[in-house]
């Protein structure tokens, strides 16, 4: 019996070092970004916002918590999820979020609300997608990683300069990091401030491709 207790116990005491990992949103936020593609501290850093010695920090936390791993590059080390199974845990928290937490729920809606923001379903742009302009708002370094078939990546630093490239004769789905990504109705919303019809799709890549489209 104390052999199988402390089995349990060791078991549980290594979940809590995994679940530690995840307690810091600074933490989260870089979990989210290496969804997209593997990157080094420095790309992690910019993306985030966070300086490049305290993503480095939260990096090796997240490590000790095997939540991501490491490789060598040359001059450079690459981050990546040590298992895809941790994207879909975070799908799951961002679900139980939206189902029990009220201020979570209602921060989506807000934003989801403003003026010039339209969003749209993964099933109603499935629908129309034969039809759409579908824009990857990501950079080109995580839409190279992978990214909806027949998408045009245009950073979403970068819409600006290239609103003459974009059409104005059909929809315009707008995609990026998924549900927490505030870009796509950042994106979405400058484009329909200057004419075009323009949906923002709060869904990743992967999800579009595991919806079969």
């Amino acid at each position: 019996m104390d052999k199988q207790y402390q089995y349990k116990t060791e078991m549980f005491t290594a979940l809590a070092q995994m679940a530690k990992g995840l307690a810091s949103d600074s933490r989260l936020v870089i979990l989210h970004l290496l969804f997209q593609a593997p990157s080094t501290v420095e790309t992690l850093a910019k993306e985030s916002g966070l300086s490049v010695a305290n993503t480095s920090r939260h990096l090796q936390v997240l490590k000790q918590s095997n939540l991501v791993k490491s490789v060598k590059d040359g001059n450079y080390i690459i981050y990546s999820l040590a298992n895809y199974k941790i994207y879909d845990l975070i799908n799951l928290l961002i679900d139980i979020g939206e189902d029990e937490i009220a201020d979570f729920k209602k921060a989506q809606n807000t934003a989801n609300s403003e003026p010039g923001v339209k969003t749209i379903s993964l099933a109603d742009a499935k629908k129309i997608k034969a039809h759409s302009f579908m824009l990857d708002a990501r950079t080109e370094h995580e839409y190279n990683e992978g990214h909806v078939d027949g998408a045009v990546n245009i950073p979403y630093t970068e819409i600006e300069e290239h609103l003459q490239e974009l059409p104005k004769n059909q929809p315009i789905i707008v995609y990026c990091r998924g549900r927490l990504c505030p870009i796509t109705n950042d994106v979405t919303k400058e484009l329909n401030d200057n004419g075009f019809e323009a949906y923002s799709l709060n869904n990743t890549c992967r999800d579009w491709q595991e919806l079969n489209c």
